[in-house]
């Protein structure tokens, strides 16, 4: 799951100087259940209340002033600014004079929904870990509102009968072909303040952590495709199911052989593979876990700067088996990112990385390189063949919200053994 951002509670407050009376609307919303007074209060006084503040709403309004927090990065701005924009009528920074801060919890105090189709985008693009499967053909949601409230529903019972809890929100948006699904669950976690600096200059960093677990799901529908974070796998499938009976009217959907056939590791076993990138990134394999077709099964993590170099050099890399791959590392770096970023592969269908950044192209790459591959090319499918085919042409899966496939046209990909 995407990791959380610690709050900053000095620096973030800081922002409210000449600003004020943005904070005190704000706690307005919770007066009479703190104690703190809205029209004296001032940035001074609600540090000092974060400090030593009491009221039956303490945790929800510190919960809320973290979720404010999370939307102050570029990607947050970004996504509270198109949140606004899909109001018209709505206007609450018109000469755009207020830092994100500031006009992240005037959003906040103002118009609750807009913020939180704006945290929604923002945590969906966070997440890092996503199963991906097809369906048998595209298939278009009917009436979206009532599936969403079928969906929800139904997950309540399945939750309620696997973790004894039907509590469960359900809140949604549309964004281009995607219908994108977020799913909160499970117990709400509290506030935790921790105390930095001496006792006569104390600071204060209260951490709040997501309001409940969050599950994610992004369908496409003119695609059939669907996307899925879960915290555990036996969730996942609940999810898919409940999901594909509420809002595609077939349960089994999602669950014929081919469906997460959507990665192929089999292509690095090719002798003539190697991660080829555009002019100024680079990739690497860093990581790569492989069986031998040996007696006793023995099972390989190699992990290195350059492992395809490795393996050459130990003699392994024409010991590969396509079959036997599975798991894969590449560290993929862009010009404006030099520490790189690191995509893990494994399985048929999971990819894991940070997709707040550089996600359309990471994927046109592991589609130009043959790893994303469509139903076609099923693994269990595929005839031996060693006829090239244009990557412009490859019928590669998934293009949408986080599977951007336009793969570069250059290079070419070998069907799968």
């Amino acid at each position: 799951m995407a990791k959380h951002r610690g709050f900053n509670a000095d620096r973030f407050l800081d922002k409210f100087q000449r600003f004020e009376q943005l904070l005190r609307d704000f706690v307005r919303l919770w007066e009479g259940r703190v104690d703190l007074e809205p029209a004296t209060l001032d940035v001074p006084a609600m540090k000092r209340w974060l400090v030593e503040g009491t009221g039956q709403a303490k945790d929800e309004l510190v919960e809320a002033l973290y979720q404010v927090y999370d939307l102050c990065t570029a990607r947050g701005h970004e996504d509270l600014i198109a949140a606004i924009a899909e109001e018209p009528s709505y206007a609450p920074d018109p000469d755009g004079r207020l830092p994100v801060e500031c006009l992240a919890l005037k959003v906040r105090t103002e118009r609750e929904d807009v913020f939180f189709l704006a945290y929604d985008r923002y945590s969906l693009w966070r997440a890092e870990r996503f199963s991906i499967y097809k369906g048998f053909a595209p298939r278009p949601i009917r009436d979206l509102r009532a599936a969403a409230r079928s969906f929800q529903e139904k997950l309540a019972a399945v939750f309620k009968d696997h973790k004894h809890s039907d509590r469960v929100l359900l809140r949604w948006y549309e964004e281009g072909s995607y219908v994108n699904f977020i799913v909160y669950h499970e117990k709400r976690t509290r506030a935790t303040l921790v105390f930095r600096g001496s006792k006569g200059r104390l600071k204060v960093e209260p951490h709040i952590y997501r309001p409940a677990r969050q599950d994610f799901i992004s369908y496409n529908a003119e695609t059939g495709q669907v996307e899925i974070e879960a915290g555990y796998e036996s969730e996942e499938a609940k999810l898919r199911r409940c999901f594909a009976e509420a809002c595609l009217g077939e349960a089994e959907f999602f669950e014929h052989p081919e469906a997460a056939q959507r990665l192929w590791l089999g292509v690095l076993a090719e002798p003539y593979f190697e991660p080829v990138c555009p002019e100024a990134v680079r990739a690497s394999l860093v990581e790569l876990q492989f069986a031998l077709a040996q007696s006793h099964g023995p099972v390989f993590t190699v992990r290195s700067k350059d492992v395809l170099r490795t393996l050459e050099l130990n003699g392994l890399r024409r010991k590969l088996v396509p079959e036997l791959i599975t798991r894969a590392a590449f560290k993929i770096t862009f010009p404006d990112d030099r520490r790189g970023k690191r995509v893990e592969i494994s399985g048929p269908n999971k990819v894991k990385f940070n997709r707040t950044t550089h996600a359309e192209e990471v994927f046109a790459l592991l589609a130009d390189w043959g790893i994303l591959v469509d139903e076609q090319v099923a693994v269990e499918s595929c005839a031996v063949s060693s006829e090239p085919v244009p990557v412009a042409d490859h019928p590669a899966g998934g293009n949408g919200r986080f599977s951007h496939l336009a793969a570069s046209g250059t290079g070419t990909l070998r069907r799968p053994r």
